[in-house]
């Protein structure tokens, strides 16, 4: 609980700096003045003060705030921090300013994205494989679809797939939403319907699909019929009653059909070529061994050049995806419980520090992408909803009331609180 506290502290700190960073050095550059540069809310605690800004650490560590002179009202007027009338920039530095914050933090998720793929990024192996249909669990909604081992998918909504990364990542954003997949199978193309269903507290979805994994043994559950037959971390499995095994969801089939007997595991080892013999567990009718699958990963490790490239693609999938799951809540097709809170966040957070590094640098790029694509969203109080009053000004060729936008600061707090207690509650039922 420390660790995932103390990450999550880290892990905004610096999002938040790069965040208001951003609005602070756009401010001096378009030659607006800088009154405070705070990080949180609220009553000041701390901080110095340096060439006309006040940079301080406030009350409520929910974010932080930039009070730029000339900007007009902001989300800060609203937790009641004072400040001077001033008169108004123009509307173009205005709009330069607010645009700024979101672009630090796109830019700080490239970087981020970027420096990890240069350090080398463990992967799985099959991401980069053809989308082959390896294993269809019996009790699926790809079983239901009629899949089978052995198709290749090649296309989801009309969208050509190549890879089984993207096959997973469009699967695993698509419960409860029906797919079309195109279908190879012995030469022959065909449409699949496939509705993937909800899975796990974050709703994600699950089709019952896996890719090619190799028929290695990854290493054997404590008093399972595999440790007594004396299968090892290593071994590589050739053969089960003769029967030859190419993957490890051969293995799987051969046993399962095998519950409660005696089988003999042909294995390699090294140089050798052993015979074990192991008695299966029956397990509801399946054979069990009690080996876990594998999970074979590579190093992804890119030049600087390719490694901004990825990053590059990465932002914009995960951008495509978040506004499709954005439309998907809006329109009542999926559930709120998918967005994560601080609970979550923390979690993630001391999860990435444990796992090392890398993690946590991806977790940032992560982080920070969808922290400049939520502030970009049209809501008042938000860099969105600012830049949306901009562009009705513009429109109109005149300035708003200051109190009439302090009256939509307000409605867009509430609605911000609003979200906040609904994101923390479903954080709450997640964890417990």
């Amino acid at each position: 609980m420390l660790v995932n506290i103390l990450a999550l502290i880290f892990v905004l700190g610096v999002l938040i700096l790069l965040h208001e960073g951003g609005h602070f050095l756009a401010a001096r550059a378009v030659g607006a003045p800088v009154s405070v540069f705070s990080f949180g809310f609220g009553k000041r605690l701390f901080g110095v003060r340096r060439h006309g800004t006040d940079f301080r650490v406030s009350l409520i560590p929910l974010g932080g705030y930039v009070r730029v002179e000339g900007l007009g009202p902001d989300e800060s007027d609203v937790v009641g921090v004072e400040r001077r009338p001033s008169v108004l920039l123009p509307r173009w530095r205005r709009a330069v300013i607010l645009v700024a914050g979101p672009a630090a933090n796109v830019l700080g998720a490239i970087a981020f994205l970027a420096a990890s793929f240069m350090v080398g990024v463990p992967v799985p192996a099959w991401h980069s494989q053809p989308p082959v249909i390896a294993w269809v669990d019996k009790d699926s909604p790809a079983a239901a679809a009629g899949l089978s081992a052995g198709d290749e998918v090649l296309a989801v909504d009309g969208h050509a797939i190549t890879t089984w990364r993207q096959l997973h990542q469009t699967i695993l954003s698509a419960a409860n939403r029906t797919l079309t997949l195109t279908v190879q199978r012995h030469g022959v193309t065909r449409e699949v319907v496939l509705t993937p269903r909800s899975q796990s507290r974050y709703e994600i979805g699950y089709a019952g699909l896996a890719p090619p994994l190799p028929a290695q043994v990854s290493g054997v559950l404590s008093n399972s019929p595999a440790e007594k037959a004396g299968l090892a971390a290593g071994d590589t499995i050739l053969a089960v009653d003769g029967q030859p095994v190419t993957s490890f969801f051969d293995l799987v089939k051969l046993i399962s059909e095998r519950p409660g007997r005696e089988v003999i595991i042909t294995v390699a080892r090294g140089s050798q070529v052993l015979s074990l013999h192991a008695t299966t567990r029956d397990d509801g009718g399946r054979g069990v061994l009690g080996i876990p699958a594998p999970e074979p990963t590579v190093i992804q490790r890119l030049p600087v050049g390719a490694a901004l490239w990825e990053a590059v693609r990465e932002c914009y999938t995960m951008t495509r995806e978040t506004f499709k799951v954005i439309g998907r809540m809006l329109t009542g097709r999926s559930s709120l419980r998918q967005m994560s809170g601080p609970i979550d966040i923390a979690r993630f957070s001391g999860e990435a520090v444990r796992i090392g590094l890398v993690s946590l640098i991806r977790l940032l790029g992560v982080i920070s992408l969808q922290l400049a694509i939520f502030n970009l969203l049209p809501i008042p109080v938000l860099d969105g909803g600012h830049l949306a009053v901009i562009g009705i000004e513009s429109i109109a060729r005149r300035d708003l009331r200051d109190k009439f936008k302090e009256r939509l600061l307000n409605i867009g707090f509430w609605l911000i609180v609003a979200l906040i207690v609904v994101v923390l509650f479903n954080d709450v039922r997640k964890n417990l």
